[in-house]
């Protein structure tokens, strides 16, 4: 077996130059960084910061946040339980167990309406499935927290919590899901979409 000797690289005289180019980009960037900081801190320019909780976002119109469910006339959840929402739903996140409602001209309602939070995309697919406009996501973005059944939403707190004041009714007829709206109509719906919080 043959020893093959190689000779060592030739020693790199530029390596000072190498380093002192990456320390020289580093000092660009601090200073520029250090630049605005000052600027803002100094109040000479405006920061894009939003001070949140006091200070809170606004989102468009079209922002899909926070499930609730919506609620006929007389108080109660107008689901149906006819479960197109957690068919349609991509996430598999919306489980529904129906039951039959006291009230006979009531076909069905849900029992249990739960969803878990969690796996949930945001997509709206389940409020453009529903045929009675039962769900909807609304302008809520908070979501915070650390206990793990705080991310099933049940069919009490996508009802009645707090911020929904009561609940909120569905603008729509008991038999039409798109009904014909006008402009000026359309602006009002659009309001009341998500509901008043």
């Amino acid at each position: 077996m043959a020893v093959v000797r190689v000779k060592r690289p030739p020693a790199d005289r530029n390596i000072f130059f190498q380093v002192a180019g990456y320390v020289a980009e580093i000092g660009k960037g601090m200073r520029l960084t250090m630049g605005i900081f000052l600027r803002q801190l100094f109040k000479r320019e405006a920061s894009n910061t939003l001070e949140w909780p006091e200070q809170p976002a606004d989102y468009g119109e079209r922002f899909k946040g926070k499930h609730f469910l919506t609620l006929r006339d007389d108080g109660e959840i107008r689901c149906t339980a006819c479960f197109l929402c957690a068919t349609a739903c991509p996430a598999d996140c919306i489980h529904i167990e129906a039951a039959e409602h006291p009230d006979g001209s009531i076909e069905k309602y849900p029992s249990r309406f739960e969803i878990d939070i969690l796996r949930c995309v945001f997509c709206g697919m389940c409020e453009e499935a529903c045929p009675v406009d039962a769900i909807r996501l609304g302008p809520e973005y908070t979501m915070a927290g650390a206990a793990g059944e705080k991310w099933v939403y049940t069919k009490d707190y996508l009802s009645q919590r707090s911020v929904l004041e009561g609940g909120v009714t569905s603008v729509k007829d008991e038999n039409t899901k798109h009904p014909d709206l006008d402009r000026e109509d359309a602006a009002q719906t659009s309001h009341l979409k998500h509901g008043v919080h």
